[in-house]
């Protein structure tokens, strides 16, 4: 997940200056959100379960630490966002990342059922703040999630800590990135299309798992998730952006890099010499 953040201060510049450079106006360019979020389903391997609810337990525990469960944190979340003019790599910080969204993986040696599948669903409410224009219906984002509660003994699937019994294993399925919404900010510009973006930023690192990982999920190749702890508790904390363009977990080779800043520059230096003209 660092590696990815490692690149934003460059490439998001980068991806900023090209836009401003070619002119683009007319986007909402501050919000204020909540962000209310739910477990709308759930399987187990064996027994049923009870949603709509914020926390999933499962299992017989074999250990003092009880059960295993998930549950969703500082919920409802609230504040002010700003629009990221650009797309690529995420942005890492304030104003256009919030982080108060938060998902606990108590990870405890069990036996008997396990959590399967859960579907979270979010409620995104947006009200524009830069331009002051009226709130949008709710936005939902629903995030289905494949889990695997795996075997505490070698070899492992997934990779684990020395002397630590094998990780579980997550598995984003879909909804993560880029949910499309429309708005017109009353402008000649008229609909401008927005991406929502919800994604792990801290706790555990957002990864194309291997191919084994994701069969053991349940998950076709190249699955997007990331493993927890067996014995301890694991947060996730999660960003929320809203962005102009789509984003992308996948890391900027330092070759395209290169490329982006020398377009970036060149549309830079033809709009000052087209400014310079008009005067």
């Amino acid at each position: 997940m660092r590696e990815w953040f490692s690149y934003f201060k460059t490439c998001g510049a980068f991806a900023a200056l090209l836009l401003l450079a070619s002119g683009a106006h007319g986007a909402v360019l501050q919000w204020n959100y909540s962000v209310s979020s739910t477990f709308t389903a759930a399987t187990l391997t064996a027994g049923s379960i009870s949603v709509p609810s914020t926390t999933l337990s499962w299992g017989t525990p074999t250990g003092p630490g009880g059960q295993s469960s998930l549950s969703i944190g500082n919920n409802p979340a609230a504040g002010t966002l700003s629009t990221y003019l650009g797309g690529g790599v995420p942005p890492q910080s304030p104003p256009y990342l919030a982080t108060d969204i938060s998902l606990t993986h108590k990870n405890e040696p069990i036996q008997g059922e396990s959590l399967k599948t859960a579907v979270l669903t979010s409620t995104i409410t947006l009200d524009p703040l830069v331009p002051n224009l009226p709130a949008l219906p709710n936005q939902l984002a629903s995030f289905n999630i494949l889990f695997s509660e795996t075997p505490n003994e070698t070899p492992c699937v997934a990779a684990s800590p020395p002397g630590n019994p094998c990780n579980d294993i997550f598995v984003l399925q879909s909804g993560l990135l880029n949910q499309t919404f429309q708005f017109n900010a009353g402008d000649a510009d008229g609909l401008l299309t927005y991406y929502v973006n919800i994604f792990p930023i801290a706790g555990g690192a957002l990864n194309i798992l291997s191919n084994a990982v994701c069969a053991a999920a349940g998950a076709a190749n190249g699955c997007l998730g990331f493993t927890t702890i067996e014995g301890q508790t694991n947060t996730l904390q999660f960003g929320f952006t809203i962005s102009t363009q789509p984003l992308t977990v996948t890391r900027v080779p330092e070759p395209a890099m290169a490329a982006l800043l020398a377009a970036a520059l060149l549309a830079f230096a033809m709009a000052r010499r087209r400014h310079s003209v008009r005067k």
